[in-house]
């Protein structure tokens, strides 16, 4: 009996699918994040703890718009906005409150979910198990990461 892939081998194609596009995301995003933090903390002088955050969120963002152009989902294109939002922060942090990089995360949690569910489904559809979505603890997981972001950002002091 053939061994049967894991969802991690699915994503980047390792298996005997074809899903080139995240992995393409992945490299894209970890790639992104290990150039650009160094550019901005040694040629920038940007203290470390202010560059990597926003930096992270950047990079997030810049791997989901790569998945969302090779996988023609447009809508992913939404992740322009917590890109840009978290190259301001990182390049001038003074110029964006911080409520601006939350609601980049929430948008950028959204979208990664989103993309993961979907691949999910097509993991599941092609190993035979019909369209189930993720499982339930990840699904509540991340609504509550997300609303727990929400909250924490309507608390947030306006300057």
């Amino acid at each position: 009996m053939p061994e049967r892939p894991s969802f991690s081998h699915f994503l980047i194609g390792a298996a005997a699918f074809e899903r080139p596009s995240f992995l393409y995301a992945y490299l894209v995003t970890w790639l992104h994040l290990l150039v650009s933090v160094p550019i901005l903390v040694f040629g920038k002088e940007v203290a470390l703890l202010a560059a990597l955050p926003p930096m992270a969120v950047s990079s997030v963002s810049l791997g989901v718009l790569v998945y969302g152009l090779a996988a023609r989902r447009h809508g992913l294109l939404v992740n322009l906005l917590p890109y840009a939002v978290g190259l301001r922060r990182a390049l001038d942090p003074p110029s964006l409150d911080y409520v601006f990089l939350l609601v980049a995360v929430v948008i950028s949690l959204t979208s990664v979910y989103l993309v993961l569910s979907d691949e999910y489904r097509r993991f599941t559809r092609e190993q035979g198990g019909g369209e189930r979505g993720p499982p339930l603890g990840v699904t509540l997981g991340t609504g509550a990461a997300i609303l727990l972001l929400l909250i924490y950002g309507i608390h947030l002091p306006l300057r």
